[in-house]
């Protein structure tokens, strides 16, 4: 009797799932000096780990211990525990971006429609997130251990014990990605959780002397515990800390867990959406076209929005008509303007820290040029926030082809709101934070100064990045030596160092000096301003016209 499709469709499953199972069962059954082997190499893999970080960690306790010795020593716990909720926020959020379960499109096509249990193929998957975590989660360890011995010589167990709590913490965060990754609401309360997460770690590190926010944090969830427990690597016999350390486990081993048992019901229409999400973020990966990952982002985040996005007013005006087009942009995209002004915050914060430190160090010029360029990378990513309308329309140009205004003017017209939004935004916050954590007049005043005066500048630079078009990989054909690439580098970094030639000079003066009265630093910094607005206009100008030339 001849045999029915579906009876054809039956055999050939159960043929697949009989082979899967013999293949497994070969696998398992392995020499005892194979599985030491095994074990022999991860000990050795998780030995050179730590003698990697040996050399940062101490380096970064010592630039701790110099910055902390003037203020806010006495709070190092609370800062502590803010700085592993901020970590878990961050965590949380880079699990529910990238996903802790992500097929190749061969499995996704051929063995997940198959009748099998589906943990059997994604266990590995798990296994492998679960790897790339704790690796992540144990360096953070160890900067939080290298913290919590500022000033001292960082002990080997506990920047063991500090890698072992921040691998755990990585290992929730993951658990945790996978369980949002199957159900919409574990994915909705993570993404405010991690929100309301941030915003109390923020808020604690910049509570100065008021330990009250820090002690509720330690005693609220995992992220404190983390942060008491790393606390306690750095010496005493306190039994707080091995008790968050244990609640720690305990939490972590219940989540994975869940997560493991939860992989049966992951829906194969997130998984497929999630698999071709991540083969065009990995081909802009390889490209270095970070542009391509961001759309892929934003893909996600329109897939997720429900109701209509936020729109202002039209304007009465034909002259509003473009800055009301990117008031409109900034407005649908809040977190474009929540990065803005945390990195404005951040640059106030991190050229405090610089100042402490060089005023115990004094480093020579080398290091001072490469810290000047650090402090300069803040208001540049503040500006690159703020243009992403004109990025918008350079990746989609038919959005301006029927605007009754020339290209050039269309581009040049995306000064006006970041600028205002730059010098208004980017100034609260830098003024808040340099409040709070009681920066110096100095540092306010230069940061104000570039946030302010040199915000057109900075703006410019982040447009001239978005309208130099396309990748030109050609460029790295110049040479076949090692120093070939080096064209292509320039080229790619050209908007950075602009803002570098402006900021780095009048930064780390502020760095180094009591007063901002110093008329060689204001003259280059009114100079080197001048001259990278009228080059980005220059360069924004002539890349539009060749990019509309017939």
């Amino acid at each position: 009797m001849a045999l029915t499709e579906r009876q054809l469709i039956a055999d050939t499953a159960r043929e697949t799932v009989e082979e899967l199972r013999r293949t497994r069962a070969r696998r398992m059954v392995r020499p005892v000096g194979d599985r030491t082997q095994r074990i022999w190499i991860a000990l050795i893999t998780a030995a050179l780990l730590v003698c990697m970080v040996a050399g940062p960690v101490g380096t970064l306790s010592k630039a701790a211990g110099a910055v902390l010795a003037h203020a806010q020593h006495g709070r190092l716990p609370g800062l502590l525990v803010g700085l592993t909720t901020l970590a878990t926020a961050g965590l949380l959020r880079l699990s529910l971006w990238l996903g802790p379960i992500v097929l190749p499109a061969p499995e996704l096509s051929w063995l997940l429609p198959l009748p099998v249990d589906r943990r059997w193929l994604l266990r590995p998957r798990l296994s492998a997130a679960l790897l790339a975590a704790g690796t992540a989660g144990a360096v953070l360890g160890a900067a939080c251990g290298a913290m919590a011995a500022s000033g001292g010589r960082p002990s080997p167990v506990g920047i063991g014990l500090a890698m072992a709590v921040g691998l755990l913490l990585a290992w929730l965060t993951a658990a945790i990605g996978v369980l949002a990754e199957g159900s919409a609401r574990w994915a909705r309360l993570v993404r405010a959780g991690s929100t309301l997460l941030g915003l109390a770690g923020l808020a604690d590190l910049l509570a100065g002397h008021r330990p009250v926010l820090s002690d509720v944090l330690a005693a609220s969830g995992p992220w404190g515990w983390a942060g008491r427990a790393i606390g306690g690597t750095a010496g005493g016999s306190a039994p707080v800390p091995l008790l968050a350390a244990l609640a720690l486990a305990g939490v972590t081993a219940l989540a994975v867990t869940a997560a493991d048992r939860s992989l049966a019901t992951l829906p194969t229409g997130d998984l497929a959406l999630r698999s071709r999400a991540a083969g065009r973020a990995h081909i802009g990966l390889l490209l270095l076209d970070f542009r391509q990952i961001a759309l892929v982002a934003q893909a996600a985040a329109r897939a997720r929005r429900t109701g209509p996005g936020l729109r202002l007013p039209m304007p009465r005006s034909r002259l509003l008509i473009l800055p009301w087009r990117d008031a409109t942009a900034l407005l649908r995209r809040p977190g474009r303007l929540v990065a803005a002004a945390a990195w404005s915050a951040g640059t106030v914060a991190l050229l405090h820290a610089t100042r402490l430190w060089a005023a115990q160090t004094h480093p020579d010029p080398l290091t001072a040029a490469w810290l000047g360029s650090l402090l300069s990378l803040g208001p540049y990513l503040a500006a690159a926030a703020l243009v992403e309308p004109a990025r918008e329309e350079t990746d989609r140009p038919a959005r301006t082809a029927l605007l009754p205004f020339t290209p050039a003017r269309i581009a040049l017209s995306h000064l006006v709101v970041p600028t205002a939004l730059m010098a208004l935004l980017g100034a609260a916050a830098a003024t808040a934070t340099a409040l709070l954590i009681g920066a110096p007049p100095v540092v306010l005043l230069a940061v104000l100064l570039l946030l302010t005066a040199g915000a057109p500048a900075g703006i410019g630079a982040a447009l001239l990045g978005a309208y130099r078009g396309p990748l030109r990989y050609e460029l790295m054909a110049v040479s076949a030596d090692p120093y070939g690439a080096v064209p292509f580098v320039l080229w790619y970094c050209a908007p950075a160092l602009v803002t570098v030639a402006v900021a780095a000079p009048l930064l780390w003066h502020a760095a180094t000096a009591t007063t901002l009265t110093a008329g060689t630093a204001l003259a280059q910094f009114a100079v080197s301003a001048a001259l990278a607005i009228a080059l980005t206009v220059w360069r924004v100008i002539s890349s539009v016209s060749r990019q509309t030339a017939p």
